[in-house]
């Protein structure tokens, strides 16, 4: 049986319940970015500055404006993303921890519970050469960065929480900041708003999640389900295919 402690701390979780901490999968995910784009942003810059050929230039002052953009996106976003809180998955249902906070959803309390991801269009390659080569140094660079942060080409990640009625879980103010923004789609039918908990892309985080999901969640469990692209948001209709 688990719960909540007596004096208000941490829960009682179950021996082989699984926890994601957000906070640090966070905080390592930005650290290896900002040493990938921090140093590729020098490089570009260094070769702006040094190089004759205007060419070169040109492709890596666009490359250096991408990288050192990314980077400071990185530096600025690091405490947000950083921050205390987390998810654990066992047989009582989903804990959420903010701090020392921490909050409890039922499996009783979902009508279902998932990961829901998008998946970017192909962008078409238009123009010369030079656009031509920028597209195929994207493509490397990207697979050289996805493969180092071990992260997948699904956009939009995020545990998707229905819940099974809305005054249920009302009393809990704290999730009230995973409340989907955008209208239930017509596929979820008239089921309440869900909840979406943005994660990131790595893939042994998913790998126990969602071996923890179909553990402890029989039924309510979805597994994955993929939406609709909306530029990475999450909040859009589930795909037909």
């Amino acid at each position: 049986m688990t719960g909540v402690a007596a004096d208000g701390g941490a829960p009682v979780l179950s021996p082989d319940a699984h926890r994601l901490d957000l906070g640090r999968l966070g905080a390592i995910t930005l650290v290896v970015g900002i040493l990938l784009t921090g140093p590729l942003g020098w490089a570009c810059g260094y070769a702006v500055v040094t190089d004759p050929d205007p060419a070169v230039k040109w492709i890596a002052g666009f490359f250096g404006l991408l990288f050192g953009g990314l980077c400071v996106l990185f530096v600025a976003s690091f405490w947000r993303v950083t921050r205390p809180r987390g998810i654990v998955v066992d047989v009582a249902g989903i804990w959420f921890w903010h701090g020392t906070s921490w909050d409890l959803v039922r499996w009783t309390q979902a009508e279902r519970v998932g990961l829901a991801y998008e998946l970017p269009p192909e962008l078409p390659t238009i123009g010369g050469p030079v656009d031509h080569l920028k597209a195929r140094v994207s493509g490397w660079i990207k697979g050289k960065i996805f493969g180092v942060l071990r992260v997948t080409d699904k956009r939009g990640i995020a545990l998707e929480i229905v819940p099974m009625r809305e005054e249920d879980l009302a009393g809990i103010p704290r999730l009230a900041r995973y409340r989907a923004k955008g209208p239930a789609s017509a596929a979820d039918g008239p089921t309440p708003t869900p909840w979406r908990v943005p994660l990131p892309g790595g893939y042994h985080s998913f790998e126990k999640l969602v071996a923890a999901g179909e553990r402890f969640g029989g039924h309510t469990w979805e597994g994955w389900f993929r939406r609709q692209w909306t530029g990475g948001a999450g909040r859009g209709p589930r795909a037909t295919d």
